[in-house]
């Protein structure tokens, strides 16, 4: 492997702390930006008993590094088809001191028989594209419109992909656009995985969802759980205090 460059690029480049157990992740000042659905999926999934999880399109690894902080003997593996990105994720990872736990897989999540076995792992995790093509509004940035618009994989590929992937019983985590709820609903059954799992996010108490958290199992039986609702906010500008907590700014 080439020697990965620990510092900066002041050009290009920030160093943020990410507070929790210390890491601090390198972001593009212009590009793909980590935020707060990044951090709701990472502590979504129930880890306990996960010996292997992974990351489909991680990006610059955040997912991938609180996963590890949450479960120190958890072993993650990332894909992503940017080549800055999964750059980017190798010298956060290494920063990090994470080589040890975290693997980057530079393929196209649309074909996962190409870099991994079926069967792999008890957990896949995803914080895909909100948008449909020809939806919202196209950064002119790459590594935004791809992270934001289904450009290079679609919600149907992912789903694809976890079942492929997923031991049986294991669960596919991802976090979406409420409205998209039904839509993924079809995509689970037709692709072998049933519903376990919602958590809806809410800006404010009293606005409308946003988001939702979801979780599909590969086979077996048993009935859906509708998780309490996650509020952002408590009020305007001031972070609710699960919120705080997930951010590492309160104990």
């Amino acid at each position: 492997m080439d020697k990965v460059n620990m510092m900066p690029d002041d050009q290009e480049e920030s160093l943020d702390d990410l507070v929790l157990g210390g890491m601090k992740l390198f972001q593009s000042r212009e590009g793909y930006r980590f935020s707060l659905d990044a951090i709701l999926l990472a502590h979504f999934p129930v880890l306990d008993g996960i010996k292997q999880a992974v990351d489909l399109g991680t990006g610059n690894g955040v997912i991938a590094l609180l996963l590890a902080y949450r479960a120190p003997s958890l072993r993650v593996t990332g894909i992503e088809i940017q080549e800055k990105m999964i750059k980017r994720a190798r010298k956060n990872i290494a920063f990090n001191h994470l080589e040890e736990r975290i693997d980057l897989i530079q393929a196209d999540i649309k074909n996962p028989k190409e870099y991994l076995p079926p069967q792999g792992a008890e957990l896949v995790v995803s914080n895909p594209p909100f948008w449909k093509k020809g939806e919202g509004k196209l950064s002119l940035n790459p590594e935004k419109a791809i992270a934001r618009h289904e450009l290079e994989v679609e919600l149907a590929d992912l789903v694809r992909a976890a079942a492929y992937i997923l031991l049986p019983r294991g669960c596919f985590c991802l976090i979406q656009r409420a409205e998209r709820i039904q839509e993924i609903a079809r995509l689970f059954s037709a692709n072998g995985l049933v519903l376990r799992r919602i958590r809806p996010v809410y800006p404010l108490p009293e606005r409308e969802a946003r988001m939702i958290l979801l979780e599909g199992q590969k086979g077996g039986a048993g009935g859906l759980t509708i998780l309490p609702p996650l509020f952002v906010y408590e009020s305007p500008g001031v972070y609710s205090a699960e919120l705080q907590k997930l951010y590492g700014f309160s104990k």
